[in-house]
């Protein structure tokens, strides 16, 4: 299912891809457009390109605002995804698991769908993206609170040392789990990594909230509970999500101090210990 990944991230973006040398164990992109007879790909994407197939691909056929042509001798051996183009499919040639295809006659109609698509999408990550941020946040108050305690302190003593760990963090990260998916054995190993640092990011994410509180609710006397410090301050962090393009900006920013402070919180010697 790694090609219906890569449509999700083409809406996203609706940007192109880039040439890559056909081989088994990687997808196939546009190499001359052409699958040739006798020729096995693990997978098949284009955007914005027509293809032809005429050998063997094991996997899935993604070709958005492109059409495919499917000649007698092609084989499909899971299926097709085809977004705004046509389909020309030659008597012999077989698809596994089905066509799932949608074409609009006119241009214009196909560029408004993907458009459309690529906003419902953003906007369902930045609601999944709060969700994660507040409810991690005050689930981590009560149950890792040494643990946030001592990312506050590393933010508090570091914050320009935590952004930089964060960052460096947070790039090593995306260059691993890129490098784990473009394999079919990588595939485990990069959920498992992506569950590990769901796991450990609510205490650099609670830490944040906290101190995003402890500023908003200085002048009142109840705000100086760390339930309503974090509740308020993970509150307002969210809220910003909303805003376009910095919004977007501004979650990353949350989310590398946030890497960044439960890296630093690990660390030996780093960060308050105080309850």
């Amino acid at each position: 299912m790694k090609q219906v990944l890569m449509v999700l991230v083409t809406l996203l973006f609706l940007s192109g891809t880039h040439a890559a040398p056909a081989r088994a164990d990687e997808p196939f992109y546009h190499l001359n457009r052409v699958v040739q007879e006798g020729q096995r790909v693990e997978n098949v994407f284009l955007y914005g390109e027509d293809g032809i197939i005429a050998g063997v691909v094991e996997d899935e056929v993604v070709v958005i605002n492109g059409n495919l042509t499917l000649t007698k001798t092609a084989r499909i051996q899971d299926r097709i995804f085809l977004i705004g183009g046509q389909l020309n499919q030659e008597p012999g040639a077989a698809v596994g698991k089905g066509i799932f295809h949608i074409n609009l006659a006119n241009e214009n109609l196909n560029s408004l769908l993907l458009g459309a698509g690529a906003f419902v999408l953003l906007e369902l990550a930045k609601l999944a993206l709060a969700l994660y941020v507040f409810l991690a946040s005050l689930i981590s108050l009560f149950v890792l609170k040494n643990r946030m305690n001592r990312a506050k302190g590393a933010l508090q003593s570091g914050t320009v040392k935590v952004g930089l760990l964060g960052f460096f963090g947070a790039l090593g990260l995306g260059l691993v789990f890129l490098a784990l998916v473009v394999t079919v054995w990588g595939i485990p190993l990069a959920l498992l990594l992506g569950l590990l640092l769901l796991a450990l990011l609510p205490v650099g994410l609670s830490a944040l909230s906290l101190l995003t509180g402890e500023l908003l609710l200085k002048n009142f006397a109840w705000g100086q509970k760390p339930f309503y410090q974090v509740l308020i301050g993970s509150l307002f962090l969210v809220a910003l999500f909303n805003f376009p393009v910095l919004g977007v900006l501004w979650g990353i920013l949350v989310l590398v101090f946030a890497l960044g402070a439960v890296a630093a919180s690990l660390l030996p010697g780093k960060g308050d210990h105080h309850a």
